[in-house]
């Protein structure tokens, strides 16, 4: 069945204007911090002290003025830093002007990346960052951003609420319920608008040709993208850490999975 457009007031345009916003008005800059830096030839053991009392992971290396690499505490012994330090690989550098939104991507490859402001090596940022306001602020705007695309898409796909075919009869009733109740708010909304996020799951894997459309390949693996996308939002929302039951690398591969998503969804105009 495919859709139709019809005229709402979501439009395509709002939300393309909201995905501009991460990705190119909020940029690493705003989760990186100063890069302070040591002497080529400072001790090592000393360095590595202060390190410590600061709580630095890493420390950049200067020479003659020029940062040209950095030490990573748990690496320095005796001796002095030339001995420790590494150069900076060119998976780690990133323009400051980098979107937030391609920093995490970034991010899958690498434990800690640093901002090139000019031709100078100025800021770091590691995965401790990551847990920052910005990117809680990023994350939790790309979950609603995929729940406006499917709250649009299912009211052009089912016409008349025609969606509760694909829910049980208490989802349905809580619905209704919630409805009934900002109806009494004197609030203009459709009964659409009162669907959560596990009831869109659901009218969208249980309708074969809009999950293909999609690009969500099996009911199976709809239902797992779904909790995965739940749990973050949950820890999201209540300010927990962003990965505390999934590695980085499982939280990476979720984002990339929701912007697949959400390119599949600007598609259905």
């Amino acid at each position: 069945m495919p859709i139709q457009p019809v005229h709402q007031r979501d439009k395509v345009s709002s939300y393309q204007s909201l995905r501009s916003l991460f990705e190119q008005n909020i940029t690493v800059n705003s989760i990186a911090e100063s890069l302070d830096t040591c002497h080529l030839y400072e001790d090592a053991a000393h360095i590595k002290n202060m390190m410590e009392i600061k709580d630095y992971d890493i420390l950049g290396v200067e020479d003659n003025g020029i940062v040209i690499g950095y030490v990573v505490r748990d690496e320095l012994k005796e001796g002095i830093c030339k001995e420790y330090y590494r150069s900076f690989s060119p998976t780690e550098l990133v323009s400051e002007s980098t979107s937030l939104l391609h920093t995490l991507f970034i991010f899958k490859e690498n434990e800690r990346i640093f901002i090139l402001e000019g031709n100078r090596i100025t800021k770091v940022v590691t995965l401790a960052d990551l847990q920052k306001p910005p990117i809680r602020m990023l994350l939790f705007g790309l979950i609603s951003l995929l729940e406006m695309h499917l709250y649009r898409i299912i009211n052009e796909y089912f016409p008349d609420d025609s969606w509760k075919k694909h829910l049980n009869p208490k989802r349905i009733q809580f619905t209704e319920d919630l409805f009934a109740l900002r109806k009494a708010r004197n609030e203009g909304i459709q009964l659409s608008d009162c669907l959560q996020i596990c009831d869109k799951r659901d009218i969208v894997l249980n309708e074969d040709p809009l999950r293909e459309q999609l690009g969500i390949e099996t009911k199976t693996k709809g239902k797992h993208f779904f909790k995965k996308l739940e749990e973050l939002r949950n820890n999201l929302a209540h300010s927990q850490d962003i990965n505390t039951e999934n590695s980085w690398n499982e939280t990476f591969f979720l984002i990339e999975q929701t912007e697949n998503i959400l390119e599949e969804c600007e598609k259905i105009k």
